[in-house]
């Protein structure tokens, strides 16, 4: 997240549907990884890219791959 380059707390809500069922979920997730569902008993999956965060010079994680 955008709080990993500038070394800020920062954090985005996420709408999006689970693949499974096709039911909303909404959670928030941070900067620190740390995140709150919305829907009780969903254990939604979430990746950090594995970037080296104090070396990345690139606009942004696309030129990275």
């Amino acid at each position: 997240m955008q709080g990993r380059l500038t070394d800020r707390l920062t954090q985005a809500t996420i709408d999006t549907v689970c693949a499974h069922c096709d039911e909303p979920i909404r959670f928030t997730a941070d900067s620190e990884m740390r995140y709150e569902i919305e829907r009780a008993g969903s254990k939604p999956m979430f990746f950090e890219p594995q970037i080296d965060w104090p070396r990345f010079r690139e606009p942004n994680i696309i030129h990275a791959y």
